[in-house]
């Protein structure tokens, strides 16, 4: 499920923004050029890593960015949702904030509340300290890949689900520019 919408000011209070808020018919290049826009995909198990992937690569193409930031980014969000279907619970969502029609903020959403190692994890990756994190180790390379590929611009969080309301927790990192510059 895709909804793309521009926020409502009764929607602000949240993360994400329901398909029945959604104006029908509203495509995200006829937005004014100031809307703030969140694309939400809700994924299903046993598929998330793939769709997760077409979502953002449509996200990037629509708005410009080079075919190499593109595969970045698609490499980011796959290992994200591999995480999240192998140690967390769904529902799963996928959240790509939008401002005046670029994409600038890639949230993967699931229904796994405690954050884990995730926030050690990420916060090992910004000291010079040579961590055990390679991109052939078995644990944390997700995070690995996600830090390195996003300059560093990647937290951890948490969250509520856009769709059902309950508690979860976001892995989230900075889009690519259409000038290539990662933004956030």
């Amino acid at each position: 499920m895709r909804a793309e919408q521009p926020v409502s000011e009764e929607a602000c209070h949240r993360t994400g923004v329901l398909e029945e808020e959604r104006r029908p018919g509203a495509e995200p290049s006829a937005l004014c050029d100031d809307a703030f826009l969140v694309l939400v995909t809700t994924l299903r198990p046993g598929s998330a890593s793939r769709n997760a992937r077409a979502a953002v690569r449509g996200a990037l193409g629509r708005a410009g960015v080079c075919a190499e930031e593109i595969g970045d980014a698609e490499i980011i969000v796959a290992e994200l949702a591999a995480n999240s279907e192998k140690y967390s619970h769904g529902p799963y969502e996928l959240r790509i904030h939008c401002l005046s029609g670029i994409p600038m903020w890639c949230e993967m959403v699931d229904g796994e509340h405690d954050l884990g190692r995730i926030p050690t994890i990420l916060a090992g990756l910004h000291t010079p300290v040579d961590r055990d994190l390679t991109p052939f180790a078995e644990s944390g390379r997700g995070l690995l890949l996600a830090h390195k590929l996003s300059h560093g611009r990647c937290y951890a969080y948490p969250t509520t689900m856009s769709a059902c309301g309950s508690a979860g927790k976001a892995v989230a990192f900075a889009l690519p520019a259409p000038s290539g510059d990662a933004v956030g």
